[in-house]
């Protein structure tokens, strides 16, 4: 190792979230700061690459949250961008929110955190790698903001498959495909979008969908859907925000046995909703066919737990990720397996002082609009101006008793929030500090 330096924050990562976070940190006086990103250039998942070992969005997403709840409040999107902009759209607006705010200078490119461990007396000992070598830094403040698609989850697989198999993390095209029969594995995001872009040129497009899925349209009634759920924030009852988003699904969807897929039960916010209108059409028009989860394969013949059985060329696993970072693991517990993860605000571990996750959620919503009020709570305390509770391990377990009563239990919803709920408790603590 070589060249030690010391800063008093390091960021790990410089997608929206670790911009946001330094822009707040910044804003808060804190202008010692290193933000590492692997990669040659800013925006995270948001820069598009054909490269399949490259961490990117795939080349037609678009967001999944509306424009107007996607932006910044302090840097609004050009009002030309349609409701759901593209991945080019989002990553030119997150280089002039980089640049409008001139945090370039923070930023070290190519260089990627290959260790994190503590430093005696406190702080960090961060290990990093770029084009010159390995490099040893400390900080007093570790803020990581690497996101949670890193590790790729592919389930076991009974049996032996001989045709060609990734992950959705791999997939970033459907050219390619064309004349292929084709089988996505996964309800989510992601599997609904490749899905349907890989319905208008492969031969044949299954979906396997092992339980019921809410699968929602990105628009109801002409407007995007997360403006609309946005209305039911101003309801108190829990119990009749429930009841009115359960009759607005039903509303704009209908039976979900209509498109082949199972009906979900309880609440819809029991599980993250997909939000994909193309998938649904597609269903309707025969161009993607229905699954239920796979029992079995061999050789290229895929069996699926109602007996059914057909043949592949192609299986493309949009089962998500793991929860953690290797470069984590003399710092944090595996929660790769995890269903709920011990942090107070899905920020911070009781017993690890100066450690800061931010953006480590999944809401309904845009994540990097939470992550900067997050991120407006590390500057604060970083700066002095707040003090972590001192039962904070009280109120971690207290808020996992409540979200296990709310949610599926099962690592994807490990990190799961009720978006405007999650904002007020963020909000509130804000407020503390106006007085």
């Amino acid at each position: 190792m070589s060249r030690a330096d010391h800063v008093r924050v390091c960021v790990v990562g410089a997608g929206p979230t670790g911009l946001t976070t330094v822009k707040n940190l910044v804003e808060a006086g804190i202008t010692d700061i290193v933000c590492h990103e692997a990669q040659g250039e800013s925006g995270g998942i948001w820069v598009f690459s054909d490269d399949p070992d490259r961490p990117s969005v795939y080349e037609n997403a678009h967001t999944i949250s509306s424009r107007r709840l996607s932006q910044f409040p302090d840097f609004p999107m050009p009002e030309d961008y349609p409701d759901y902009p593209s991945n080019r759209q989002i990553l030119a607006y997150m280089r002039a929110y980089e640049s409008h705010f001139g945090l370039g200078s923070h930023i070290r490119l190519n260089s990627r955190v290959a260790d994190v461990s503590a430093r005696d007396g406190g702080g960090w000992v961060i290990a990093y790698e770029d084009a010159s070598g390995r490099h040893t830094q400390t900080a007093d403040y570790l803020i990581i903001c690497s996101g949670h698609h890193r590790e790729p989850f592919v389930p076991d697989l009974a049996g032996d498959f001989s045709g060609e198999q990734l992950h959705a993390g791999r997939y970033k095209t459907a050219r390619g495909f064309e004349g292929k029969k084709v089988l996505v594995v996964g309800g989510g995001n992601s599997a609904c979008d490749i899905a349907a872009a890989l319905s208008r040129v492969a031969d044949h497009v299954s979906l396997s969908i092992r339980s019921p899925q809410v699968i929602v349209p990105k628009l109801i009634a002409g407007r995007p859907v997360d403006v609309q759920f946005s209305k039911l924030r101003k309801i108190h009852s829990r119990w009749l925000r429930d009841t009115l988003l359960k009759l607005g699904v039903r509303l704009a969807v209908g039976p979900y046995d209509r498109y082949g897929l199972q009906e979900p039960k309880g609440r819809v916010l029991r599980q993250h909703p997909t939000l994909n209108t193309d998938v649904l059409d597609r269903i309707r028009h025969g161009t993607v066919t229905m699954r239920r989860g796979i029992s079995s394969a061999n050789n290229r013949m895929v069996t699926f737990s109602d007996g059914a059985s057909d043949e592949f060329d192609t299986i493309i696993w949009a089962t998500g990720y793991r929860l953690g970072t290797s470069y984590l693991s003399r710092v944090c517990p595996d929660w790769s397996e995890a269903q709920q993860v011990p942090l107070y605000l899905k920020m911070m571990m009781a017993d690890v002082p100066g450690l800061f996750f931010i953006g480590l959620i999944q809401p309904v919503g845009c994540i990097w609009v939470l992550a900067d009020l997050q991120a407006k709570i590390a500057a604060s305390e970083i700066s002095g101006k707040w003090q972590r509770p001192s039962d904070m391990a009280k109120l971690i377990e207290r808020d996992n008793r409540r979200d296990a009563l709310r949610y599926k239990a099962s690592p994807r919803h490990a990190v799961q929030v009720e978006t405007y709920e999650y904002q007020g408790e963020l909000e509130a603590v804000l407020k503390e500090l106006r007085g």
